[in-house]
């Protein structure tokens, strides 16, 4: 009677694993992952990843900096699975720091048409660059005006309800977060205000799409840094209370050229005090972008950009410097879609010395920086 039972058991396992086996595709492509799909193309799983190695030279070490560093600056795994077009999942995982941290876990549903609604940790639509996926940044960090204001923490990555969609060139985003987001933490709320964000983008041509966003948050006291593109800080200010944004962003992208860029302004609703020691800020970027070989998947690029990022009105007495310039030249050398190596020389300039004691940044008003990036996606 065993043998029964476990040739019967065996036999439906058999059929099973062969129903499995010849109902599925495998496919997989270099640099947008490894996708197991139906037959039918009524479900699709995807498995992905990249690691970001990164090497960082400064010219100053004062105060026991460390000059030169080695490190694992994103190490990320990604999985996905669709079904029917209509239902996603999608996880996305990082290693790089101290501890794994979920990056992103979110549920999207199809409304009618292309139309969708999304729920969980999703990357807040404010900014079309923090849009882009790290992976496909054509500079090694962000500009350093939104990097600043993912250190309140604010935008990135956040919990929260998004409605979003297209109709013919036009996309829209909606959506309503926590307001105190983090791509590398889980950060819970901290307070009952939420932060409501809208955003649309028009397409004119293959080349061409310009875009616009509002936001509104409350927040309680932060401090809003300006870094420099290692996240180091030539000044510090408290901020607290309601603040309202405008972003509007455009690109032009036509091969071997690209021009783009993106401008952004907040206004911090409370009165200058000690806690609230600005009353907006301001970040932006303008890149030109230049193929001397190949394209986006094979290809060797030059890169130019200006950044700003500034503080506006001050409280009395509240110091140092409130414009942080940075100059970028840059080379991204990309093959098979997979692999980039990219070099940024950054020279960063402030308006004053910085105050700020026993920092590498004491006393200086300007910085040389040499990034260096080798990254796998696979």
């Amino acid at each position: 009677m065993k043998k029964i039972y476990l040739f019967g058991f065996t036999l439906l396992f058999q059929i099973f694993f062969c129903g499995i086996t010849f109902s599925q595709s495998i496919i997989y492509e270099p640099g947008n992952g490894l996708h197991l799909t139906s037959v039918q193309n009524k479900w699709d799983f995807l498995f992905s990843g990249y690691i970001n190695s990164i090497f960082a030279y400064h010219n100053i070490n004062q105060h026991n900096s460390i000059q030169n560093s080695f490190n694992v600056h994103r190490a990320r795994i990604d999985l996905g699975f669709d079904y029917d077009k209509n239902y996603d999942l999608f996880f996305e995982f990082e290693a790089a720091g101290q501890r794994t941290e979920m990056v992103l876990a979110q549920i999207q549903v199809r409304l009618f048409d292309d139309n969708y609604i999304m729920a969980g940790k999703f990357i807040n639509p404010f900014s079309a660059e923090n849009n882009c996926s790290t992976s496909r940044l054509t500079t090694i960090e962000r500009y350093s005006g939104l990097n600043s204001i993912f250190l309140l923490p604010g935008l990135d990555t956040q919990f929260g309800v998004m409605l979003f969609g297209s109709a013919l060139n036009l996309n829209y985003y909606l959506s309503v977060t926590n307001g105190n987001g983090e791509a590398a933490q889980n950060i819970p709320e901290n307070n009952n205000k939420k932060e409501v964000t809208a955003r649309v983008d028009y397409k004119t041509s293959k080349e061409f799409n310009f875009g616009a966003a509002v936001d509104y948050a409350g927040e309680q006291l932060q401090t809003l840094s300006l870094v420099d593109h290692t996240f180091e800080s030539f000044n510090n200010a408290n901020i607290s209370g309601n603040h309202f944004g405008l972003l509007g962003n455009f690109e032009y992208e036509n091969n071997p050229f690209l021009f783009r860029g993106e401008v952004f302004h907040y206004n911090f609703t409370n009165d200058l005090s000690s806690q609230n020691q600005t009353d907006g800020f301001l970040g932006g970027y303008l890149e030109l972008g230049y193929f001397l070989t190949g394209n986006r998947q094979n290809g060797l690029q030059l890169i130019g950009r200006f950044e700003t990022a500034r503080y506006g009105k001050k409280e009395i007495n509240f110091l140092g410097p409130s414009v942080l310039n940075s100059y970028i030249l840059g080379t991204n050398w990309l093959l098979h879609n997979m692999y980039s190596f990219q070099v940024n020389l950054i020279y960063e300039k402030a308006n004053s010395v910085s105050l700020i004691p026993n920092s590498r940044k004491t006393g200086k008003d300007s910085e040389f920086l040499f990034l260096t990036t080798l990254q796998l996606r696979f």
